[in-house]
């Protein structure tokens, strides 16, 4: 069997690694403006007022842009439970940014990657290499060290910290199920309904009336999340997976700037050696995958596609 020669790196691998990287900036000013807001606004009420937002940049620009009639599903029920799903990890996510610096949140959910790899030749019958298998031994200590896990220390917080890797690898795997018969915008879209009726009955005896900056800011991290969303899209659209997943891990770095600027968190050297075994498997996964693409490949339809 010829073995195959890397894949170029493209002007679209290009354009997608530019929309990536803007979209990973959007959802650090969307998280770190939340992690603010978290300090002042009843989480209920922080999660309703920003579900709202990001669900109405979303419906205006697919409102003018033609692409409404792609809210239309084949599978409700799967839709429905997947949103449910949606809403507990978000709960988790929204608990975890309260309680930790962002790269440490950051960190949990570049595990989700990671154990996709490793289940990714059983679930999926792609083949892996020993260097790709190494890689994500690595990456998964990587995340141990950064995360830390002690059972002494577990409490609801933490234990949301820690379940984000495995909940946003089966909200990934159930996307891809889904995304053979649906489109991404429906996906995105439908997921945030159930989180926005129960963050509007969510603590609201401790609701306040918030001012105009907090209301603001609010609007502006709903908003960031939904272009972070919209961006994901279109560079997993014009791009190759394969190419452009990799530099997902630049998050952590731009997580872990925002904490040592803006909240005085310095990692110490477990931290560092961490995220260095994370990024040495990023690195490491994205070069094998040019060189051996795999032999499944993400279901793409005209309609689905997204080119700003």
């Amino acid at each position: 069997m010829t073995q195959s020669l890397p894949q170029p790196l493209n002007q679209p691998n290009v354009r997608a690694i530019l929309y990536l990287q803007v979209s990973l900036f959007s959802f650090l000013v969307g998280d770190s403006l939340l992690k603010l807001l978290l300090q002042s606004v009843p989480m209920g009420q922080l999660i309703c007022l920003r579900t709202i937002a990001s669900l109405s940049v979303l419906l205006l620009f697919m409102a003018t842009t033609g692409r409404l009639h792609l809210l239309k599903v084949t599978k409700p029920l799967q839709h429905a439970l997947r949103s449910l799903f949606f809403t507990v990890v978000s709960i988790g996510y929204y608990l975890a940014v309260k309680s930790f610096p962002l790269s440490a949140v950051a960190t949990a959910l570049a595990g989700a990657p990671i154990i996709i790899s490793a289940i990714s030749p059983l679930i999926l019958k792609e083949h892996a290499s020993r260097i790709q298998w190494i890689a994500t031994i690595i990456g998964f200590i990587g995340v141990c060290l950064v995360l830390k896990p002690n059972i002494n220390e577990l409490n609801w917080y933490y234990l949301a910290l820690l379940s984000l890797p495995f909940s946003y690898a089966i909200m990934i795997l159930w996307a891809k199920n889904l995304s053979k018969t649906e489109s991404d915008w429906s996906l995105n879209f439908y997921q945030f309904i159930p989180l926005l009726i129960l963050s509007s009955v969510w603590q609201q005896d401790q609701w306040i009336t918030p001012n105009v900056t907090q209301l603001g800011i609010t609007l502006i991290s709903g908003a960031a999340a939904s272009i972070g969303f919209m961006l994901l899209i279109a560079a997993f659209r014009i791009g190759k997976p394969v190419i452009i997943a990799p530099f997902e891990y630049s998050y952590i770095l731009m997580a872990l700037i925002a904490d040592i600027l803006f909240w005085n968190f310095y990692p110490d050297m477990w931290l560092w050696l961490g995220i260095g075994f994370i990024l040495i498997c990023g690195v490491v996964q994205g070069w094998q995958a040019r060189i051996y693409p795999p032999m499944v490949t993400t279901h793409l339809r005209p309609e689905d596609t997204h080119n700003p």
